[in-house]
């Protein structure tokens, strides 16, 4: 399907898909898409990974008025995820988490001084 043009001047008349979705819920759809727009570049900017956001207009026939269409539209964010942070720990018998295995018995370590004696070089 083509386009309509205006026979007098040659230019498309199609309304801008911007002013329909300013149109949308006083435009909270237009300026939600807008932030988060901003809020992707800047934790791809960060995290030097991909994102992705997603505009998706939905058009289907108003029931009981056949010349009317309902119009919606949502958007998808999808933000780059951080490298997860691990670490390993042990649970006691309680569930806690411990950086050392409550199971393995403790050495009795001590500093050991030095006198200064002539030592050899190997």
């Amino acid at each position: 399907m083509m386009p309509p043009i205006d026979e007098a001047t040659g230019e498309i008349q199609v309304r801008p898909f911007a002013d329909v979705l300013r149109d949308l819920g006083r435009a909270t759809v237009i300026d939600e898409a807008a932030v988060q727009l901003q809020q992707l570049a800047s934790t791809v900017a960060e995290t030097g990974k991909k994102g992705r956001l997603v505009l998706t207009v939905e058009i289907q026939p108003m029931k009981g008025h056949e010349a009317a269409l309902m119009v919606h539209a949502k958007t998808d964010l999808k933000l780059p995820s951080s490298e997860p942070i691990g670490g390993v720990f042990f649970p006691d018998q309680h569930g806690n988490l411990l950086r050392e295995d409550p199971r393995q018995l403790s050495i009795p370590l001590r500093e050991v001084t030095i006198e200064n004696k002539d030592l050899k070089q190997a």
